[in-house]
């Protein structure tokens, strides 16, 4: 069973699966943020089959509205950090879902720290991929470029870059680059709240907050991902008491080069 819409009037999401267990999983960045339908609904149930044995699945995506105030032309620095991001998830999470594991990918991993730390109540184990407690100078450079590109409402480059950064590889970056890129002038609701989203990223640092966290952790992760390589990886383990860390070749691509390994490391240790 899988269904998909907007929770909250504003969370796009789908979910997947009948069993008792609650998953939610937080995604990764985003440009355009439309409401999934019931076809992107059986793809990641598809996709994600190993995760949605004796569990239900939440995919959920960046609120809508969250850039809203940037539209009058204030800075995106003045836009909420990851912290607030988290207390709006925690929102929806408490009043929709209850408390679930959960599993939280690059951007998505930044909120779900900062989840467990403020509403210890709705997270019972922390599954957290290709991120960490900061994102490296490189990933930084990368982000203020996408900053740049939506400025100059460059959407082609903007899309390619992005559909790039989530696969490893130089064929697989061409590739995903020429067919990720989209000129298509995008939402303009999505353009304010992907810059607020950014901004937050690049604000985010965890390091000295980690050990507040007490949900059981694991984090998985690519050796040389440009934004949370191993050694931003590792020390966000070490940082959270008890957590656990694997680090496998490869880089921000780590979720679709390596899916089959990711999903049965993170159910073993769900389980």
């Amino acid at each position: 069973m899988s269904a998909a819409g907007l929770a909250q009037g504003r969370f796009p999401y789908v979910r997947f699966g009948t069993g008792p267990e609650p998953l939610v999983l937080l995604a990764g960045m985003v440009f355009d943020n439309p409401v999934p339908g019931s076809a992107s609904a059986r793809a990641y149930a598809w996709s994600l089959h190993r995760l949605a044995v004796g569990r239900t699945v939440t995919v959920l995506w960046r609120p809508r509205g969250i850039g809203g105030p940037l539209a009058d032309g204030r800075d995106e620095r003045d836009g909420p950090g990851t912290a607030e991001l988290a207390d709006a998830y925690a929102s929806v999470i408490r009043d929709e879902l209850g408390p679930a594991d959960m599993m939280a990918l690059s951007t998505g991993g930044l909120i779900a720290q900062h989840l467990a730390l403020r509403h210890p109540e709705l997270v019972r184990r922390l599954v957290l991929v290709v991120t960490g407690a900061r994102i490296a100078d490189a990933g930084q450079q990368r982000c203020r470029a996408w900053l740049a590109s939506s400025r100059g409402e460059d959407w082609r480059s903007l899309r390619g870059d992005l559909a790039a950064a989530a696969v490893d590889g130089a064929v697989a970056t061409r590739l995903a680059r020429l067919l990720g890129g989209s000129g298509r002038d995008p939402d303009a609701q999505d353009v304010v709240d992907f810059r607020a989203t950014v901004s937050a990223v690049l604000r985010h640092d965890m390091t000295d907050a980690l050990a507040g966290i007490t949900a059981p952790t694991l984090v998985l992760g690519g050796r040389d991902d440009p934004f949370f390589p191993e050694p931003v990886l590792r020390a966000t383990a070490a940082g959270i008491p008890g957590a656990l860390a694997e680090v496998r070749a490869g880089g921000h691509g780590v979720p679709k080069q390596h899916g089959r390994w990711l999903q049965n490391r993170a159910t073993t240790f769900l389980s």
